[in-house]
């Protein structure tokens, strides 16, 4: 039996198909653009309203010693990489890859069992 195939059909649905695909990106475009320019002016008109307002609280100065910690752990983590990197401290492997075959597991006698 043959099949007759409709060409021009054909070629108008996967016309059809791309032009809904790239219409429906634009549209998505146009909304992303939107929505960034409406997040700009959310964020510069809270920007106005936040510095409209002064603050009478004195800004409380941030002490310097977690900082301090953080940063000479840090360096501490560094330096002890570093050191075990250039010791050749790793664990030493056979680059030997073992694999055991059992031919007769549970599966295959299943297996045979059912076919047989």
């Amino acid at each position: 039996m043959t099949t007759l195939v409709i060409w021009s059909d054909v070629w108008a649905m996967s016309g059809i198909g791309f032009g809904v695909v790239f219409v429906v990106l634009i549209l998505l475009i146009f909304v992303m653009i939107l929505l960034g320019k409406s997040v700009q002016k959310l964020e510069s008109s809270g920007a106005k309203t936040k510095s409209a307002k002064p603050t009478a609280q004195p800004v409380a100065a941030t002490s310097a010693a977690p900082a301090a910690s953080a940063s000479d752990a840090d360096k501490a983590a560094i330096a002890t990489a570093l050191y075990l990197y250039f010791q050749n401290v790793h664990d030493e492997e056979s680059d030997v890859i073992t694999i055991k075959n059992n031919r007769h597991s549970a599966w295959h006698h299943e297996l045979n069992n059912h076919f047989n």
